[in-house]
C-alpha cells in the first residue's frame, strides 16, 4: 500500500543480505529521495534500468554503500518511515526536527520539493515528514 515504505523496507533487506545493489520499481518521489541519499553519502549510486514491456514502468538499482569491504557495517544504519498513509506527520518551519543531534537526516515533502532537514531550516519551510535516515 506504501511504495516509499516497500523500498526502504528493499534497501534494509538488501544490507541485511549485504547485496551490492537492489532493484526497484520506479517513481519520480523515489528518484528525488534517491537523489536525496546519494547526496549525503548513504548509497554509492543509483540508475534507471531499461523500460518494462508496458513501457510506462522503470526499474531502479540502487548501488549499496559500505563501510568495510567485507560489508560487515552500511552507511545507512537506519531507515525509518515516519509519515504513513493512515498518519501524516507534519511539522512547520520553527520545529523542524534534528535527527541524533545532527548526526542524521529527515527527509521532508515541502512546497519547495522534497528536502533534508539541515534544508528546510535554512529556507524555513516546514512539510511532511517523510523519513529519518541515520
Amino acid at each position: 500500500m506504501d511504495p516509499i515504505a516497500d523500498m526502504f523496507s528493499s534497501i534494509k533487506n538488501a544490507i541485511q543480505r549485504r547485496r551490492d545493489y537492489v532493484d526497484i520499481p520506479s517513481s519520480k518521489v523515489k528518484e528525488r529521495l534517491l537523489d536525496i541519499l546519494k547526496r549525503e553519502g548513504y548509497i554509492k549510486d543509483w540508475e534507471r534500468l531499461e523500460e518494462n514491456k508496458k513501457g510506462t514502468q522503470y526499474t531502479l538499482r540502487v548501488h549499496l554503500k559500505y563501510l568495510d569491504p567485507k560489508k560487515s557495517q552500511s552507511a545507512i544504519r537506519d531507515l525509518h518511515k515516519v509519515s504513513k498513509p493512515g498518519r501524516r506527520i507534519y511539522t512547520p518551519a520553527r520545529s523542524v526536527p534534528y535527527v541524533q543531534k545532527g548526526l542524521g537526516i529527515a527527509i521532508l515533502s515541502t512546497d519547495a520539493g522534497i528536502i533534508t532537514d539541515h534544508e528546510a531550516r535554512r529556507l524555513k519551510k516546514g512539510g511532511e515528514i517523510i523519513a529519518y535516515v541515520v
